[in-house]
């Protein structure tokens, strides 16, 4: 499977991000990411073509062969399969391995939707920023640990890491959450 590895990086999406309506799968209107359940975004996948369980598709737009991190655009294949990702079971798929055993996503759109990037087994210390605003985080494959800290900041000046926001509670679960406008995340301990 492509996942991704987290090493230092530029998380850059691109000037443009759709922020209206979720957007049609492959220009077709049947597989609209609107629904927020397992079994809907499952049927999606389905209808689509997409493994939830396998690899990114490869309509994903840019792949950093350096880092391992995926850019995809509102409306891909791959933006399902990422969306998807809130919902696969652990059980069902082999046991990603990493630095901190842990994948975080952030979205253009509320509900892990939209326009993205996905940094799989994030590196302690290690300011991951996007140069595009984003306002919805995922965490997978594990909680925060109460030793854990994953700070979240936003451009100022010229850094795009350089105002602090807010950190996620200790222990917090995995899963998807809305959030301010974000553009940096760094987890540490």
């Amino acid at each position: 499977m492509y996942f991704l590895t987290g090493l230092t990086t530029l998380l850059a999406l691109g000037a443009s991000i759709v922020t209206a309506a979720p957007t049609a799968i492959a220009n077709d209107a049947s597989f609209e990411i609107v629904a927020r359940s397992a079994e809907d975004i499952f049927a999606k996948c389905k209808d689509a073509g997409v493994d939830p369980y396998g690899k990114i598709p490869e309509d994903w737009r840019e792949y950093n062969k350096t880092t391992n991190i995926y850019f995809f655009d509102a409306g891909s294949k791959a933006a399902l399969w990422a969306a998807a990702q809130v919902y696969t079971d652990e059980h069902k798929h082999e046991k990603r391995q990493g630095p901190a055993n842990i994948g975080i996503g952030m979205w253009a759109q509320d509900g892990c939707s939209g326009a993205g990037v996905w940094v799989d087994n994030v590196n302690y210390n290690v300011n991951y920023y996007s140069t595009t605003n984003l306002y919805s985080v995922l965490i997978k494959y594990r909680g925060l640990r109460s030793n854990e800290h994953l700070d979240f900041s936003r451009l100022s000046g010229s850094d795009w890491c350089g105002q602090y926001l807010y950190s996620a509670g200790q222990n917090t679960p995995a899963g998807c959450f809305n959030s301010q406008l974000i553009n940096c995340f760094r987890l540490w301990i």
